[in-house]
């Protein structure tokens, strides 16, 4: 760390302009680039449904599947080791399933986890559930990151990396506030219903661009000066 060059101080004023700069133009790559929009827009989307149900989870666990304080920690700590075993699968799998096929298959079985996690009363099931969802989300995440990393020119993964991070942080914020008011004002199932059936009806209509977004690095850059960043 000691040998790191920093470039030279910007003042206040050409700094604020560097940083709007840098955000306008990781957008406008995102905005012209097909594949990599529809990922930031299915990560965005995903989230939502993700972030709502997840927002009541501390609640689930104790009215739907009477679970205390220790019960809810098992609950987390099964789907952290899930996420581990995916972890160690990840290249085992990705040697034998196209990344299409990788992402589909999470996002199917991301829509069927809230549909389970709805109709069950049993901490036992859902522990599996929360177990095979841990390691989807480790498989899918490590795809996604994958893709955008290899569409995305070197010169920009910074900026286009934070137009993601937006599209992450932004679902949840939006699916938890969803979460919060659905769980009010019916019952702690609700925001899984919420999530199933949003999650479903989105996963219809992106289904063939999966293909296309797991192909992103061949795809197009945009035209113009942001495409001379990739030569």
């Amino acid at each position: 760390m000691s040998r790191i060059v920093l470039p030279p101080a910007r003042t206040g004023a050409e700094r604020s302009r560097r940083i709007r700069h840098d955000i306008a133009e990781g957008l406008r790559w995102v905005r012209h680039h097909a594949a990599v929009r529809t990922l930031v827009l299915t990560i965005f989307t995903f989230n939502i449904t993700f972030g709502a149900a997840w927002s009541v989870l501390v609640l689930y666990a104790m009215q739907r599947l009477g679970l205390g304080e220790i019960g809810f920690g098992l609950l987390t700590t099964v789907m952290a080791t899930g996420g581990l075993v995916g972890m160690f699968a990840y290249g085992w799998i990705t040697r034998r399933v196209s990344l299409a096929n990788v992402m589909r298959i999470g996002l199917v079985i991301e829509t069927l986890t809230h549909l389970a996690l709805a109709l069950t009363t049993s901490a036992p099931v859902a522990m599996a559930i929360f177990f095979v969802f841990g390691a989807h989300a480790f498989v899918w995440g490590s795809t996604s990151i994958t893709i955008r990393q290899r569409a995305v020119p070197t010169a920009l993964q910074g900026r286009v990396g934070s137009v993601n991070t937006v599209g992450v942080f932004g679902g949840l914020v939006v699916g938890s506030g969803i979460g919060g008011l659905l769980a009010r004002s019916f019952e702690v199932t609700t925001p899984f219903w919420f999530a199933f059936a949003g999650s479903a009806v989105f996963l219809v209509l992106i289904w063939r661009e999966l293909r296309h977004i797991a192909h992103a690095d061949e795809a197009p850059g945009p035209t113009g000066d942001l495409a001379d960043l990739d030569r």
